[in-house]
């Protein structure tokens, strides 16, 4: 399926608006930012973690990550690592394609909430963590915009489907008819 149609009509301002209900810039912008987030999140930061986990998990390699989370009291440490590392990986690739986005925006929310306070906590900076955790924030809120599988269903969903019943009219005095 093809770009979302722009719309263009009295919706407030008059401006070409997608199928989403948005300004169509709108849209263009929520792709660029999850995007945007997928590349900076997984490429510097979540993919590394991600096999981390992965060689901890499933080659029993030693992950210092285990003994951070325990130390802020998760109980059940490794569990909790493994799915931070899901949240810096699986869900930044959902929210970047637009699959599930707000729900995974949102478990990516809490995983940085939880980063930026450790980080403060411990006098480091914390502005990548603010920032990533500002920029899920948004699209948790936002959603996905147009471009995004969640909006593709989205507009599958509103689409009319044809009746399967006809309504029924009598043609040329005869008896009732199903017009198809």
């Amino acid at each position: 399926m093809g770009a979302p149609t722009e719309l263009a009509g009295p919706m407030n301002d008059g401006a070409a608006r997608s199928l989403s209900g948005l300004p169509a810039s709108s849209d263009r912008g929520l792709l660029v930012l999850r995007i945007g987030f997928l590349v900076l999140l997984v490429g510097l930061h979540g993919g590394t973690r991600f096999l981390r986990a992965f060689e901890y998990a499933v080659w029993g390699e030693p992950w210092t990550f285990v003994g951070l989370v325990a130390q802020l009291g998760f109980p059940l440490a490794p569990l909790f690592a493994v799915l931070s590392a899901l949240s810096e990986s699986v869900g930044a690739v959902l929210v970047g394609i637009g699959l599930f986005t707000r729900w995974a925006a949102a478990v990516i929310v809490v995983n940085f909430v939880v980063a930026v306070v450790n980080e403060a906590a411990g006098g480091q900076s914390v502005e990548l963590a603010a920032l990533y955790l500002l920029v899920a924030l948004v699209i948790a809120v936002t959603g996905p915009g147009a471009y995004a599988v969640d909006g593709l269903w989205a507009r599958r969903s509103r689409s009319p489907r044809p009746s399967t019943d006809a309504p029924v009219v009598a043609r040329g005095g005869g008896p009732a008819a199903r017009v198809a």
